[in-house]
């Protein structure tokens, strides 16, 4: 990632979920502008989840994914199943698309007491991203398919729909039609040059076949191209009444204000990226910026003349958590130090839980099992910070030996791996959305499992704990808010 970029973590993830071939790609790629997605009549065209991160107007940076089809079949459907239940877990705002046709198809049996209808799969979705408290945005496509009748069929069961559709967690009911036409390269819906519509001009007269000759493209292929046009537009302007709210979360909040010295502490040794920092000092440094306080960014070795030449105008330290102790033994006790795995923590919103989770330290056992997630996939050092010297810590720390097991990425233990987990340590989290850190965390909340992170544990075993969280003002954790 580039500094010029918004990571993934900061950008609203937008999820589409439907069964196969309800057209999920085809609408990803209007959206997008681009053929993000491969589209096509074949069940089961995507088998992953497709993910691409851009800027749309009026949305801003956002994260959009393309999910398989929630009634794939067989073994590997059922893989591909799964893969996208686990995109909910990083979902903001979800599209269940559903086709017009299965729709009324479908509704045709329904009794009386069902109106207004939904097919039991989408219904059974709808409960889930209710459960999750997931916004959604039902998007009913392909109606270029349906007939007159039809259409006057869909309308009417659309008007019973809408007038109940809070109970069911939709927040938005849209349509669009005839998304899937490639070869036009028309991925927007924009229709091409709208400055006059077609409309304007009658049906045979010199000025439409004027236009028709002009453009290479005839009246019925105009209209359905402005169809297209305002079902897209329609969906656009539904996500944006449905993005999160700006709350100014920052990552210095209440830290820092114009004029003030941080100095950042980035050690760079075998275990750091190459010819870049990571994430979680970028954002540092740029949050800063932003509030025209002044960074001074260097490495253990630097710090004691950093601080001999600045003196008392260093308002804040921030380090590495595993240089705590050298950096810890460098400051006078007055200048307030912390790392940014705890800035990390507080700024996805479970500091509190976390710190309260660092209290399992000192009543490990033999055998114990600890499980430390790492959020972000890179590749594994000899000196690693989660696999090797994490584990190496906590038991010289407990003077036990204990059971570990790791993941990285989007991988999350299955509920039975779960099972006799004394522990688990989490990292900054900064490759994660802080709905999936939230989800991942609520998970072992909800089992009872003490939850911790890399730098309130780093801090605890380096006995710096009270230093490290004394200036970060957090209320009294509330967990009924997170065990909704």
């Amino acid at each position: 990632m580039s500094l010029q970029d918004t990571p993934q973590s900061e950008r609203v993830h937008i999820s589409f979920f439907g069964r196969r071939n309800a057209g999920k790609s085809s609408l990803v790629n209007a959206i997008a502008g681009q053929p993000v997605s491969l589209v096509s009549d074949i069940l089961g065209t995507t088998t992953d989840p497709v993910r691409k991160s851009m800027e749309i107007l009026p949305l801003g940076p956002v994260l959009l994914i393309d999910t398989p089809g929630i009634d794939d079949e067989g073994s590997l459907g059922e893989m591909r199943v799964a893969r996208s239940k686990e995109v909910m877990r990083e979902t903001d705002i979800a599209l269940l698309v559903l086709s017009a046709k299965v729709f009324l198809e479908e509704s045709t049996e329904a009794l009386p007491s069902e109106l207004p209808f939904l097919p039991k799969r989408e219904k059974l979705l709808l409960e889930v991203f209710q459960e999750e408290n997931i916004p959604v945005i039902l998007v009913f496509s392909q109606m270029d398919r349906l007939s007159d009748t039809e259409k006057i069929e869909l309308k009417k069961a659309l008007e019973a729909l809408e007038r109940k559709k809070r109970a069911y967690g939709i927040q938005s009911i849209q349509r669009c039609s005839n998304l899937s036409s490639e070869e036009s390269a028309n991925f927007t819906g924009t229709g091409g040059n709208k400055e006059k519509r077609v409309s304007e001009a009658a049906p045979g007269t010199e000025e439409c076949k004027g236009r028709k000759s002009a453009s290479g493209t005839g009246v019925s292929e105009r209209i359905e191209a402005d169809k297209r046009s305002e079902g897209i537009e329609a969906i656009k302007d539904a996500l944006g009444e449905l993005l999160p709210k700006e709350e100014g979360r920052r990552l210095f909040s209440g830290l820092s204000k114009e004029g003030d010295y941080v100095v950042l502490v980035t050690p760079i040794d075998e275990s750091a990226p190459k010819g870049r920092l990571i994430l979680p000092q970028q954002m540092a440094i740029r949050d800063l910026l932003d509030y025209h306080a002044i960074p001074i960014v260097t490495q253990v070795e630097e710090l004691k003349a950093v601080m001999e030449s600045l003196g008392k105008k260093v308002k804040l330290v921030v380090t590495d958590s595993q240089a705590f102790k050298a950096v810890e033994k460098i400051l006078e006790k007055d200048v307030p130090l912390t790392s940014f795995s705890i800035l990390m923590a507080r700024y996805k919103g479970f500091l509190s839980y976390a710190l309260q989770g660092c209290a399992i330290l000192d009543s490990l056992e033999d055998g114990d099992k600890i499980y430390i997630a790492e959020g972000c996939t890179h590749h594994r050092q000899c000196g690693d910070i989660g696999t090797v010297k994490l584990p190496k810590m906590l038991e010289k720390y407990s003077g036990k030996k204990l059971s570990f097991v790791f993941t990285e990425g989007k991988g999350f233990l299955s509920e039975e791996e779960q099972k006799e987990l004394k522990l688990m340590i989490h990292c900054g989290a900064c490759m994660l959305s802080e709905r999936e850190v939230q989800s991942r965390y609520r998970d072992f909340l909800h089992k009872g499992i003490p939850i911790c992170n890399y730098g309130l544990a780093m801090a605890k075993m380096t006995g710096i704990l009270e230093r490290s969280v004394s200036m970060l003002r957090e209320p009294k954790p509330d967990f009924s808010t997170i065990l909704l």
